[in-house]
């Protein structure tokens, strides 16, 4: 006993297949936002796209201040930010100077600034009224002279 074909489109002969194999060969596409969406949504939905891209922009933007805020206030008492009147300290030893910049009113200072050179040597203070001693610092190719007097 054999099955008859089934006849598909057109007089053509197709061996039967199972309904779940039919609906797997034929997959089911939803509609997206484009298909049923209108401008409006559309712009709504971009515009929530870029969001997150501009908080991760301001994110980065503050960061990259408090890093610069950061930077300015704990170099505010190096020897590179010194200016003439301002007071020193020297923390180390006359071998290994450990100079940095205190308040002039503090019982800390031990010298005066009288005159800073960039890109010289110390003979530049020798002229200096007043020289006790002079802190020289090198940071890469730059040369910085802090002339020093006693301080009171």
């Amino acid at each position: 006993m054999t099955t008859p074909p089934v006849s598909g489109p057109a007089g053509t002969t197709a061996p039967a297949e199972p309904a779940e194999a039919a609906e797997a060969a034929a997959p089911l596409a939803e509609p997206g936002p484009e298909a049923t969406g209108t401008a409006e949504t559309l712009e709504t939905s971009k515009a929530r796209r870029g969001i997150p891209g501009a908080l991760k922009i301001a994110g980065m933007v503050v960061v990259i201040v408090a890093a610069l805020f950061t930077a300015a206030y704990l170099s505010r008492d190096t020897p590179a930010a010194a200016k003439a009147g301002d007071c020193a300290v020297n923390s180390g030893t006359d071998d290994k100077p450990d100079v940095s910049l205190v308040d002039c009113h503090s019982a800390d200072a031990q010298f005066t600034v009288l005159k800073v050179v960039h890109g010289a040597d110390e003979q530049d203070c020798q002229t200096e009224p007043g020289l006790v001693a002079t802190y020289v610092e090198t940071r890469r190719s730059s040369v910085l002279v802090l002339c020093l007097g006693v301080h009171g």
